[in-house]
């Protein structure tokens, strides 16, 4: 069975190109998509219009509704497929001299053709503030939301969830003792001023406390306490703890470990378009490239679960294709390069493969690039395992 992981990974590949660029998803899928939400077909717009559509608006509807675990009401992570993703408040731009990466070892015949862009060396992406003391027992995937229209009204701001590292892992053995969760969210502005940001404590504050010198608000309820604070650089951080991180000394000590320390978020290109940025990434496993001239054309990136235990191919079943997938090497591995069936626009490539450490990758790039290129950056992805 698909887990949720897994199917983020499937919808987000809905999002990688322009709504008028999208073709027909099979009816099939889209039952899938709206047996949950009791949706209807608008006579003669394309079913894949209308399930991303209704996916956004179903994330702004209800970003604080939980979507695995209890108590995601106070700091919301939105699905990949939906929200991935955002710029940062200084937008890391790609840049470098011209890569020459290691090439494919084979070449697909696909014949829709690209017209090619120049590659150059990728920056490290990072999530901004490290906790210096990391919970025994966790482990963080980041997220870089809002920035861009199409992602929000919000400035870009960040969030890290520290979650036990046997589900980030995908580690079946024997239960452990449940570590908790902890959240940290990174704001331009107090997150209270809009419901976007997804900091919405429930009743009054229960009092204060101090973290790095700063008077820090404090809300406990329902298993979870979260305190609030804004930096002497501008900047408000949220902390909120769950189960066993639900302690308010406990979240008091995390806040004063924070430093001024970029972490690297676990997934990156080694090779990217010049010209394009980061437009965001969701837990650690979903990373969006975009056109600076062209917001609307995203090169995307998304890390298949530990868990899963299919093949590629199964990975691409119910995605419309022009042909046949072509069966390529990438990073010493078999792999599959496809070009989309495009609704008369210029239509995308999606490449599927693994890497060195068994996790499974989709690459989704408009065909503007060339088949060569699409390999070329399959070629220097990494993630952590």
């Amino acid at each position: 069975m698909t887990t949720d992981r897994e199917l983020d990974v499937l919808l987000a590949g809905a999002a990688g190109v322009r709504d008028a660029d999208l073709p027909d998803l099979p009816e099939e899928f889209l039952d899938l998509v709206t047996a949950d939400a009791g949706l209807s077909l608008v006579a003669d717009e394309p079913a894949s219009v209308v399930a991303a559509r209704q996916l956004v608006a179903d994330a702004q509807a209800a970003r604080g509704t939980p979507r695995r675990r209890p108590h995601r009401r106070t700091l919301v992570r939105a699905t990949t497929a939906v929200l991935v993703l955002a710029a940062a408040w200084t937008t890391a731009v790609l840049v470098g001299s011209p890569a020459t990466p290691a090439g494919p070892t084979a070449t697909p015949t696909a014949t829709t053709p690209g017209h090619g862009i120049a590659l150059v060396a990728a920056e490290e992406v990072t999530f901004p503030l490290s906790l210096a003391e990391v919970p025994d027992g966790l482990t963080p995937l980041f997220s870089r939301r809002g920035g861009l229209p199409r992602y929000g009204s919000t400035p870009a701001f960040f969030v890290a969830d520290y979650e036990p590292t046997s589900l980030v892992s995908g580690d079946t053995g024997p239960a452990v003792a449940d570590p908790g969760r902890v959240l940290l969210g990174v704001y331009p502005e107090d997150p209270r001023s809009s419901e976007e940001y997804g900091f919405r404590p429930e009743g009054d504050p229960t009092g204060t406390v101090t973290v790095q010198g700063a008077e820090a608000t404090v809300w406990r309820e329902r298993g979870t306490v979260s305190l609030l604070w804004q930096r002497p650089d501008g900047r408000w951080v949220s902390l909120v703890g769950e189960g066993a991180q639900a302690d308010t000394a406990t979240l008091v000590g995390l806040g004063g470990s924070i430093v001024d320390r970029p972490q690297p978020v676990g997934l990156q290109f080694g090779l990217a378009p010049a010209g394009w940025s980061v437009g965001g990434y969701e837990e650690s496993r979903s990373l969006d490239l975009v056109s600076d001239t062209d917001p609307d054309s995203l090169l995307r990136l998304s890390l298949v679960g530990p868990q899963y235990a299919g093949t590629l191919d199964e990975l691409l079943e119910g995605t419309p294709l022009a042909g046949p997938p072509e069966p390529v090497t990438v990073q010493g591995l078999p792999g599959l390069l496809a070009a989309g069936r495009d609704a008369g626009g210029p239509g995308s490539w999606t490449l599927a493969g693994r890497l060195p450490n068994g996790r499974c990758f989709l690459l989704l790039a408009p065909q503007e690039l060339t088949q060569d290129q699409v390999l070329q950056i399959g070629e220097q992805v990494t993630a952590d395992s």
